[in-house]
This record gives structure tokens, C-alpha cells and sequence, in this order.
């Protein structure tokens, strides 16, 4: 029986498998009656991924079992170890940081892990929300790219729920001062390891929106839409006219940086203010929401880790190129 076992899986039916995951811990998320909701909804989410990063190391040639042991059952790889394997493999895509998708997947898992020996505080329900729709973009982006489905396709966003309360403000939630809002220790303890994983990754440049993806949700007629993260519908007959508009907000979590925190972060050494101000200038990155936002009140411009990243990927005669253009705007 060994010899004529499969060792990679069929990663046609683990991504079915996956998106079958993913699609019911959607739906048990907006159900709008559901006692143990958080709960079973991670628990979903971290099957759903978990089976995605399967099908990821099995279609790239990889096995999903560890080498058997004598007396003991075939066992298959965890998630952990599977994203080691999958993101390592070709398939993954390079738009896409690794490290950041681990830590979000990281943090879930730990809730998961609770949930399913322990329990969990109801207070982590704010970050839970956000931590698992940025798991869920994530995983429609890490799907489209592998296995060219897209997700969206089966599932109609327009399912997701407007509540009495807003669980979705997890900015708010980690600012708000220990009198006002008393936290257990559980909870301070998981906002502490997402501090930390967070400062981990900006220090490497990373993007945290990988990680954790601040939301805002607000009515706006249709017409006025220009452009949106995530639009979903309003089931009431008396908003026909409207939808839910999420977007990424709080630039001072999206673009945490000013121009003398980003030259310390950048790869090249010893850059310059004007080699930077050159680039940024030359590739209108000063003109693109995802690299940089501008306070025109204030007269402040900051910058997101996507925009170290970039810069961190130009060749040495890309930036000489972005300097002369720059110098030759001046005497123009």
C-alpha cells in the first residue's frame, strides 16, 4: 500500500476542498444569529488556508506527508510547515509578501488554537474581524495567482453584514486607554505579539497591510463610487440606493512613515534625501494612494512600506536614470 501512495495529494481536489473551507466560513460569519460565530469562523478560515498552502506544494512537485514512521499513521504536513515549503516553491508569487502572510495566518491560528483547547475573550472580536478579512484578501489574491480562480466569482460579496454594533475599528480598540477600556490579560498579551510582529515586518520594509488591513465602512449612494477595496450590498429595500463602501483607512497605519524614517529602512546604503525625493518624483510614486499620502492641511507627506519595497527594487542605473530626469525637470 505505501508504494502505490500519493505522496503530493491531488492538488485539484485540496483547492476545492480549500475554497469549500473558505466559502462556509464566509457564510457562518454573516449569519445574522450565531452564538459561537468568531469561533467557528476562524476555525474555518484556518482549514481554508491551510488546505490552499496543500494544494500549493502539491501542484509544485512537493509531498504533503512527513516520511513515515514505523508503527504510526501517514501524517500530513502542518500549516506551518506547509507554508515553509509553498512559499519557498516558484508558484508563490513575488507581489506577495511571504513573511507578512505568515504572521497574519500566525495570529489566527493562535485564536483558532484557543478556541478549539481553550476559549477566547469576545473583547478580541474587533481584531479578529479585520486580522481575518486581510486572511481573506490574501487568499483570493494567493488563489487567483496559483490556481487563476478567483473566489469572488463563487461568492457574493455582498453577504457581509451591517450590525447594530461596529466590530471593525481595531485602531481604536489598541489606542484606547487601560481606564476606559479594562483588558484582560489574554487580550493584552495578543495585542503585545501583533505589536511585535508588526514592528518586525516594517523594520524589513515589509507590507503590513498583508497583515493587518484597517477597514472603514460607510453608506454612499452608487454614483458617487469611484473606487473601492471591497463593495458590498445593503439588503434593505429603503437603501436601494446605496451600498457599503469598505476602504483602507487611518494613513497613519497604512503610511506610518515620514521621509527620515524611510531613508534608515532602505536596502541601498547611505541614500540620499534627494535620491529618494528623485525616484519618487520621476515614477510618481507621490501620486499613487498606495505608496504615499499627502495631509494638504498640514503639508505632510508619508509613506507606506510598499513604497520602501519598491524603491528597494530598482537597480542602481534605474535610480541614476530617476536622478538625471529629475535635475533636467529643474533646468527645464
Amino acid at each position: 500500500m505505501g508504494g502505490l501512495m500519493n505522496y503530493q495529494g491531488s492538488s485539484r481536489r485540496l483547492f476545492g476542498n480549500s475554497k469549500a473551507a473558505m466559502i462556509g466560513a464566509i457564510e457562518i460569519y454573516n449569519k445574522p444569529r450565531f452564538e459561537y460565530r468568531d469561533e467557528v469562523f476562524v476555525i474555518l478560515l484556518m482549514n481554508a488556508w491551510e488546505l490552499l498552502l496543500k494544494s500549493i506544494v502539491s501542484k509544485s512537485g512537493e509531498r504533503i506527508y512527513y516520511p513515515k514512521k514505523r508503527g504510526e499513521p501517514y501524517r500530513t504536513l502542518t500549516c506551518a510547515d506547509a507554508f515553509g515549503v509553498a512559499a519557498k516553491s516558484p508558484l508563490w508569487p513575488k507581489r506577495i509578501p511571504a513573511q507578512a502572510v505568515d504572521a497574519n495566518i500566525e495570529i489566527l491560528g493562535t485564536y483558532r488554537n484557543n478556541a478549539v483547547h481553550f476559549y477566547n475573550e469576545k473583547a478580541l472580536s474587533a481584531l479578529i474581524y479585520s486580522l481575518s478579512q486581510t486572511a481573506i484578501l490574501n487568499y483570493r489574491d494567493l488563489a487567483a495567482s496559483v490556481f487563476g480562480q478567483d473566489i469572488a466569482d463563487e461568492i457574493t460579496w455582498r453577504i457581509m453584514p451591517l450590525g447594530v454594533e461596529n466590530p471593525i475599528d481595531p485602531v481604536e480598540f489598541m489606542k484606547s486607554a487601560p481606564g476606559s477600556s479594562p483588558k484582560s490579560r489574554a487580550v493584552q498579551e495578543f495585542l503585545a505579539y501583533l505589536k511585535e510582529r508588526t514592528n518586525s515586518l516594517e523594520s524589513d520594509g515589509i507590507d503590513t497591510a498583508r497583515l493587518l488591513t484597517v477597514f472603514d465602512v460607510s453608506l454612499q449612494s452608487v454614483k458617487k463610487i469611484d473606487r473601492a477595496d471591497i463593495v458590498v450590498g445593503v439588503t434593505s429595500e429603503d437603501l436601494a440606493d446605496s451600498m457599503v463602501v469598505s476602504r483602507k483607512v487611518d494613513p497613519n497605519v497604512s503610511h506610518p512613515f515620514r521621509q527620515k524614517d524611510v531613508l534608515p529602512k532602505l536596502r541601498r546604503a547611505a541614500t540620499t534625501s534627494y535620491e529618494w525625493q528623485a525616484v519618487t518624483f520621476v515614477h510618481e510614486m507621490r501620486e499613487e494612494p498606495r505608496y504615499c499620502w499627502r495631509d494638504k492641511d498640514a503639508n505632510l507627506v508619508k509613506w507606506s512600506p510598499e513604497a520602501i519595497q519598491y524603491f528597494n527594487r530598482l537597480t542602481e542605473p534605474q535610480i541614476a536614470k530617476a536622478k538625471k530626469k529629475y535635475s533636467d525637470s529643474f533646468r527645464k
